[in-house]
């Protein structure tokens, strides 16, 4: 089993910079995404989560009026260079 980044809660994408010479292309995008890891009632009633003791605990302490532990956020950056060539077809 494992835990992965399977959707997200926010995104945003900005180009930094685009250059077009004849053909060719370069473009710098910066990508933020956020996310938090917590359970909701989509979440429990899916049997990969259910079925889990850790899962079914962990729901409760999140929502439990008395307990009311928030999830995490992850915060992910990424800026990415792309280049090419235009083909016209």
């Amino acid at each position: 089993m494992g835990i992965t980044v399977h959707d997200t809660w926010a995104t945003d994408i900005t180009l930094r910079s685009l250059q077009i010479h004849n053909d060719r292309y370069r473009a710098v995008v910066h990508y933020k995404v956020q996310d938090h890891f917590g359970l909701d009632s989509d979440d429990i009633l899916k049997t990969q989560f259910s079925q889990f003791h850790f899962f079914r605990i962990w729901f409760v302490l999140q929502h439990y009026i008395q307990f009311g532990f928030r999830p995490f956020m992850t915060n992910m950056e990424a800026t990415v260079e792309i280049t090419g060539v235009r083909h016209e077809s």
